[in-house]
């Protein structure tokens, strides 16, 4: 039998038993509502590589349970968590459902009865005769989660002010917040409401209530009855809807019945006399309900949703990578002790040579990731015959052995694809408007085929901008920079629909010759292809010295992004700053501001320490990669300088922070 996992997500934490141990390891929210989506996407992402590790590139069949999933309609959730698993090298097939869905598939419930959840939130889910599941709650703290954590916690906090601004009756609950929490209710309630999201920390007050009851006092007792009351008036209207008859099976579970077994106790009671629930069976360990139930669907074949209405709400996703796609193995999530950002290398500073050059000097300095350019002016690798020609593509693969291809990238003939078309892009390829496009396409669409075959993760891709013009406002003109992004959308279609059926992240980088050229036009782009194609994950490459070239804050650049960053360069800048020409080589004009050269690092302007601080700050994981376009050094100068100095502020192993 396949290898199972399973995970649990609730509202504060998630949990998960991996692939051939009945251990549980314990995660935080991957609930955007919980702890806003950047935050979530890590946690997901640490949960799957982990899972994906204990595999070692074997498949398996896991069940992800989560509460972000409605059971109608799971949104854009199935493409996300393929895309993610397939990053983290994850095989085989992966059910998704709606976190209280196993409870009613796993024994003893096999599919009849009513499942009840009560941890931060609340929702009721039940299968009866009818085709369809039945649901009440489970719409988020705002339409719904009464009798929950948060519902009982923020009752709680709303019952102290009020004793102790004397608009309500005396209560023990104010004396147990400040005992727990190190604050008085009033100023607990003002730094809650402060925070972007306050859900899982309101929740974390039901305890105050829960134990003020158990002491007996009235005001919390009141407030657990009124909880109990729409626990209960959740499961009759949940089995009303599914029209079941006769005693009832109900599971019930969740976060507050788990820490206060005298409220579960009540519970039952209540269900026993008030519904004729024949039995109540308690969900003590949730994630072990989901491993239970993947185990019992599994029990007579291959993966599939569970038969009889449940079926209606659980999505089976493939994770096994597209037939052309042979994946490296995925970089290991940082561990406590690894570095958090990788160094790389830009393989275009050596342009002219060959590939084999090239990576030796990759070697020598001691990168082991690389980006490897597809350009044709270039000359380290012919992409046209690389698409034809099966020898060439396993000699390929032969001589980047040793190394790990972070990203495959084309800068030349990709820009083509949306020009300028007249002489400036000559020098790449002469020929007709849309002879250069149909080039462009052709090298930007096996740039991804290539990224694919070698198991890199990104193809970072420069497609050009129509009318660079559009940067100005013209009078009574109706023409604006929106014109490019839909222009790029327009015609980068079929690239974004390629690298999303190959599991390839399509990086753009900002630059004053692309639509992409500042933060505002970045996230407009951003946002605009992925309505263009929402299969497709697109991420930027952000090079703080080309924003800085034209006048943009290089620190503040890097800031902000989110998952949205994939990547980054490293190179400096000088700007020249008098009224006269400068003097010596390497100067150009990005735009109508002042000269500018590139430099290697720390020979320019920007402040690289704190640049590199950004970053940390920003929990980035991905790979800097350094780039040479300095004119004053030989490039296996320049190279060593700057990833010299990466080494020495970038840190290699986990910070003691201040020790005095």
């Amino acid at each position: 039998m396949t290898a199972l996992w399973a995970a649990d997500a609730g509202g504060t934490t998630t949990t998960a038993i991996h692939p051939g141990t009945h251990a549980i390891t314990t995660y935080g929210p991957i609930n955007p509502a919980s702890t806003g989506p950047d935050t979530a996407d890590r946690t997901l992402r640490t949960l799957l590589h982990d899972i994906a590790r204990s595999l070692d590139g074997a498949p398996a069949t896991g069940w992800l349970a989560t509460a972000t999933v409605d059971l109608t309609d799971p949104g854009t959730e199935p493409d996300r968590l393929r895309r993610l698993a397939r990053d983290a090298g994850l095989r085989g097939h992966l059910l998704l459902s709606n976190d209280a869905l196993p409870w009613l598939v796993a024994p003893p419930l096999g599919g009849r009865g009513v499942a009840l959840v009560c941890g931060t939130g609340t929702g009721f889910i039940a299968a009866g005769d009818h085709p369809r599941l039945a649901r009440t709650g489970g719409c988020e703290y705002l339409g719904s989660d009464e009798g929950s954590a948060y519902d009982l916690g923020i009752a709680g906090l709303r019952a102290a002010v009020r004793a102790d601004d004397g608009r309500g009756p005396a209560t023990t609950i104010g004396a147990r917040l400040t005992a727990a929490h190190g604050h008085t209710p009033a100023e607990l309630a003002r730094r809650l409401a402060a925070t972007a999201f306050p859900k899982a920390a309101i929740a974390a007050l039901a305890p105050a209530v829960t134990a003020a009851w158990l002491d007996g006092d009235e005001v919390a007792t009141a407030l657990i009855t009124a909880a109990l009351d729409e626990l209960v008036l959740g499961v009759r209207a949940a089995r009303d809807r599914a029209g079941l008859t006769g005693p009832l099976t109900v599971a019930a579970g969740g976060g507050v019945l788990r820490e206060c077994p005298p409220l579960r106790t009540e519970l039952d009671r209540r269900l026993r006399t008030e519904l004729d629930a024949g039995h109540v069976i308690p969900v003590t360990e949730p994630v072990a309900t989901v491993h239970a139930a993947l185990h019992h669907t599994l029990s007579d074949g291959p993966p599939r949703p569970p038969d009889g209405p449940a079926g209606t709400a659980t999505w089976l996703i493939d994770l096994d990578p597209p037939p052309h796609r042979t994946p490296q193995p995925p970089p290991p999530h940082p561990r406590t002790g690894d570095p958090q950002i990788t160094i790389g290398l830009c393989l275009a500073a050596w342009g002219g040579t060959d590939l084999t050059t090239a990576l030796q000097h990759a070697t020598h300095i001691g990168v082991h990731t690389v980006d490897l350019p597809t350009d044709t002016t270039t000359g380290l690798l012919d992409l046209t015959r690389w698409s034809h020609d099966p020898d060439y593509r396993a000699d390929l693969r032969t001589a980047l052995t040793g190394v790990t291809v972070g990203c495959v990238s084309n800068s030349r003939d990709t820009q083509l694809l949306l020009g300028p078309h007249g002489p400036h892009t000559d020098p790449v390829l002469h020929g007709t408007p849309q002879a250069k496009h149909d080039h462009a396409l052709r090298h930007a669409q096996d740039t991804i085929r290539l990224a694919a075959d070698l198991g890199a993760p990104h193809a970072r891709l420069m497609l050009g901008v129509p009318d660079l013009t559009r940067w100005l406002s013209w009078w009574h003109s109706t023409v604006t920079w929106d014109d490019n992004i839909t222009a790029w959308c327009e015609h980068a279609h079929p690239i974004l629909t390629l690298a999303a059926e190959h599991g390839i992240t399509l990086l753009i980088e900002p630059h004053p010759k692309q639509v992409a050229y500042d933060r505002t036009s970045t996230r407009r782009l951003l946002d605009a292809a992925a309505r263009t194609e929402p299969r497709a994950t697109v991420q930027i490459c952000l090079d703080p010295a080309n924003l800085a070239a034209t006048g943009h804050d290089p620190v503040d650049a890097v800031r902000g992004w989110g998952t949205d960053l994939g990547a980054a360069h490293a190179k400096d800048l000088q700007r020249h700053t008098t009224a006269h020409p400068p003097t010596g080589t390497g100067w150009s004009r990005y735009g109508p501001g002042p000269a500018i050269r590139f430099r290697a690092l720390g020979a320019g302007d920007l402040p690289w320490p704190a640049i590199v601080a950004a970053l940390l700050d920003e929990d980035f994981h991905g790979v800097l990669y350094v780039e040479h376009e300095d004119a004053l050094l030989p490039r296996e100068q320049s190279v060593h300088v700057s990833t010299r100095l990466l080494r020495d502020l970038l840190p290699q192993h986990a910070p003691q922070g201040r020790t005095w």
